[in-house]
């Protein structure tokens, strides 16, 4: 400790039994503070010394929450989230290098992995430390001396890997979205992963048990239709009723669809083929309809109550904050950002996630935040002056699109032109448009035409960015963060446009995810500072959910209103839509 307090800056790296910070033990931490050398605190290991675990982790509990000391983390939110578990909240983590990793271009983040691409050296796997398998073991169960040389090694690669990531930072021109965003947002995780919500597990057994019946019948339908029965759940046979027997490739080309996909062990029915053929018989949509269903029933409503703390009687999510490309997390162990928002299934299955008494959730989401982004990059005046005027954007694309004025866009109209807005960041085609809508290829091709006409701006910034993206190799966000893409230049034209897709969407779709971490660290500090019993609990997309204390309603509300809007300084507004209620799927 005294030696650590010295240099003023340190690595450290926490051992545990499991994946999950919520839910396993504090094993060991290592520290280092100079490349070479590093040290290994044993705190719960089976074999060996017993150890005084409560007056050992007081010792440290100064050194880790002491604000003038650096700290340098792989990960650091794991860490951070099981150490908080043992009564430590870290303080002053100042350097991430997954995450400065990602920021500069690595694609494997694993801390051994960049040892071994960046320093050139070869680390031990724990494997050799647990084993594989029925026969492994977890990290409490390994002797002191195999930790210290494991553990020791993973602070020394981590202090190592900062004084060459630090300099790539400046190279890549990307430490002010490090320092000002990612950094920051590290402690805002933590507290979201500790927070947790409080999930009815009565309401989704029940909804698992009424799910039986609903695949029952539909499993029934379905071999009705297909003249026989069959496994639903094999690809293989159900390619073969699909494509060998009620929809053979001449009936397809009949009715203008597209021929089916081979894969090495027959036809491809993954849900993009199965999309595709809406509509051309009842067929497909009892089977999307059973594979919807069979899969909330095992990924939601069978796994959620599983995944229940029991000390705490909430669930908590862990966030990736290098999840993807574009700066967006994802959320795994559960994962909740894959709910689905639109079906009556999934609106009934957040009923489950509710508030504690006392408390009634908020949810606050950007509205149209990509759309916005775009109106923003492309500088497009028809776009830029349908936000400023506060216009229905879909009735306005509708409008100059169709040439008739706003009054008279009908409803069809309005949902193709709210198809292609979207459609355009993610680079849609004439058949993705014609898949949406119900229009022809044809009628796609040329919907696209037309809308690229009137919204000049965005065909510019279309083309200016897949030109950036040849000629310098990546492409960026309004903060600087960035993509590469080398698949470009690929002389295969499959990737070459899939390149090309992606270097349009991350701009916008980064851009959008930049300005959410920067509310939420805003958010957060405003919480601290204020001293608020409310929490923020959930990062969904575009969306923020929070635990709001009944006598603290206005003052967050004021607080989200004031803070989310203003997280980028775009030519056109954010705008935030707030819904609250006693749970999830009850907002209003």
């Amino acid at each position: 400790i005294k030696n650590l307090r010295s240099a003023g800056c340190y690595s450290f790296d926490v051992e545990s039994t499991g994946r999950d910070p919520m839910d396993c033990d504090l094993v060991g931490i290592s520290f280092s503070s100079n490349p070479g050398q590093a040290y290994y605190v044993p705190l719960g290991h089976q074999r060996g010394t017993q150890l005084p675990i409560p007056s050992t982790i007081k010792a440290l509990k100064p050194l880790l929450e002491d604000q003038t000391l650096d700290k340098i983390a792989h990960k650091a939110t794991y860490d951070a989230t099981l150490l908080r578990n043992y009564g430590i909240n870290v303080k002053a983590i100042t350097f991430d290098t997954m995450v400065a990793a990602q920021l500069v271009g690595y694609n494997s983040l694993g801390l051994k992995q960049l040892a071994f691409q960046i320093l050139n050296i070869e680390m031990t796997p724990i494997t050799d430390l647990i084993g594989h398998g029925a026969k492994q073991i977890t990290m409490d169960g390994t002797s002191i001396n195999d930790a210290t040389q494991y553990a020791a090694a993973d602070a020394d690669a981590t202090i190592r890997l900062y004084k060459v990531l630090k300099e790539e930072l400046k190279v890549h021109g990307v430490e002010f979205l490090f320092s000002e965003v990612e950094i920051p947002l590290i402690p805002v995780l933590v507290k979201m992963q500790f927070n947790g919500i409080k999930l009815d597990e009565s309401k989704l057994r029940d909804m698992s048990r009424s799910l039986i019946t609903e695949l029952s019948t539909l499993e029934v339908e379905i071999h009705e239709e297909a003249g026989g029965s069959f496994n639903i759940n094999s690809t293989q046979q159900l390619g073969n009723v699909l494509f060998e027997k009620l929809l053979p490739p001449s009936r397809l080309k009949e009715m203008g669809l597209p021929q089916p996909k081979r894969t090495k062990t027959g036809f491809s029915t993954d849900a993009t083929v199965l999309e595709g053929l809406r509509g051309a018989n009842p067929i497909v949509e009892k089977v999307l309809r059973y594979r919807e269903f069979n899969k909330l029933k095992s990924t939601y409503l069978d796994a959620l109550p599983e995944l229940v703390n029991r000390k705490t009687e909430r669930v908590h999510t862990s966030y990736n904050q290098v999840g993807s490309a574009t700066g967006r997390f994802s959320s795994s162990d559960p994962n909740l950002q894959n709910i689905p928002v639109r079906t009556e299934l999934g609106k009934e299955m957040r009923k489950a996630f509710f508030s504690e008494t006392g408390y009634i959730l908020l949810a606050a989401d950007y509205s149209q935040v990509e759309l916005r982004v775009l109106a923003h990059l492309s500088e497009d005046s028809g776009l830029l002056s349908a936000f400023q005027r506060d216009e229905d954007i879909h009735i306005a694309t509708a409008s100059q699109v169709y040439g008739v004025p706003p009054d008279a866009v009908t409803p069809e109209m309005r949902r193709v032109a709210k198809v292609m807005n979207f459609g355009i960041i993610y680079g849609l085609s004439a058949h993705g448009i014609a898949q949406q809508t119900g229009l022809t290829v044809k009628g796609g091709a040329s919907f696209i035409e037309s809308y690229l006409g009137r919204y000049p701006g965005i065909k510019k910034f279309i083309e200016t960015t897949k030109l950036h993206a040849r000629e310098e190799g990546y492409v960026q966000t309004v903060l600087g963060r960035r993509r590469y893409l080398p698949e470009i230049m690929h002389s295969n034209i499959h990737i070459r446009q899939a390149a090309e897709r992606m270097a349009v969407n991350m701009p916008v779709q980064g851009t959008a995810a930049d300005a959410i971490k920067i509310a939420m660290v805003r958010i957060n500090n405003r919480i601290s500072e204020g001293g608020f019993k409310s929490k923020m609990l959930l990062q969904v997309h575009d969306e923020l959910i929070f635990e709001v204390a009944i006598d603290e309603i206005d003052l967050m509300k004021t607080t989200v209103e004031d803070l989310m809007p203003s997280a980028l300084g775009l030519k056109i507004p954010l705008k935030v839509d707030i819904r609250m209620g006693p749970t999830w799927g009850n907002l209003e």
